[in-house]
């Protein structure tokens, strides 16, 4: 068993991962190098210190963190919220994880994981799939050029994880489709998208509007990005992505 685990954040009152208020554990490493990742302090799989001096990642035992999250169970009671599992990507310390989620369920705990798509399926089926409730599965880019050119990786893994949690998993599988102007907000892309989904019969996916917060963060960790845009999505950008995806959903 892996008694402990590297995170880089705990936080509570989120109303944004999940139903309810929730708690949401931030772990550390991931798969994918995005150029325009949202929590650069969760791509590597090691303690870092930033330009200000500060630890940005510690290791923390299963007890501990059990400890720390079950101090909300009230307020998960009373607004039907839980915990969501977050990084980083949570599926790289699996057994962790596993045994987290377990611990979790044992206490009624609801329970959910923000994933990037690229894991071991038979270790995520076996390992994290039974004791989740609800899984958010980020889509990136469904070119598998344009995702190596802008998150270091193929998608096929990740399109295949998908549709065999849409066909296997009894719990919601939610998409969701970071915006990113000039990137993933592309006709093509979207369009790529709604297809990819309509085939498999999902009809609830979260597009998600262009954050650009991430870049403080990178220039204290001493990173840098080939992606430049400082300035939030306008309303006329998120409605255009929106109405793209839309139309192309409906003309499948």
């Amino acid at each position: 068993m892996t008694r402990q685990a590297l995170i880089f954040d705990i936080k509570r009152g989120s109303s944004e991962d999940g139903p309810g208020i929730r708690t949401t554990v931030f772990f550390k490493g991931c798969p994918l190098s995005c150029v325009w990742c949202q929590n650069p302090e969760g791509l590597s799989s090691q303690p870092e210190i930033d330009s200000n001096g500060k630890a940005v990642g510690f290791y923390i035992t299963l007890q501990e963190l059990l400890y720390r999250v079950q101090q909300d169970q009230p307020i998960f009671t009373s607004s039907g919220g839980g915990v969501t599992l977050s990084g980083g990507e949570p599926s790289r310390q699996m057994d962790f994880a596993h045994h987290f989620l377990q611990a979790l369920k044992k206490q009624h705990i609801h329970t959910a994981i923000e994933t990037c798509g690229l894991f071991n399926y038979s270790s995520f089926a076996k390992k994290l799939l039974p004791w989740l409730d609800l899984i958010y599965f980020d889509l990136k880019l469904f070119d598998d050029l344009q995702s190596h050119r802008y998150t270091g990786r193929t998608n096929q893994p990740i399109l295949d994880n998908f549709s065999r949690l849409i066909n296997e998993a009894e719990i919601p599988v939610i998409p969701r489709i970071p915006l990113i102007p000039g990137i993933t907000d592309s006709k093509e892309n979207l369009s790529g998208w709604a297809g990819f989904l309509s085939e498999l019969g999902v009809n609830d996916c979260t597009l998600m509007p262009y954050n650009p917060l991430w870049q403080d963060k990178m220039q204290r960790l001493g990173l840098s990005s080939r992606y430049q845009r400082d300035t939030f999505m306008t309303q006329d950008e998120q409605q255009a992505s929106i109405n793209t995806f839309t139309v192309s959903s409906q003309r499948v």
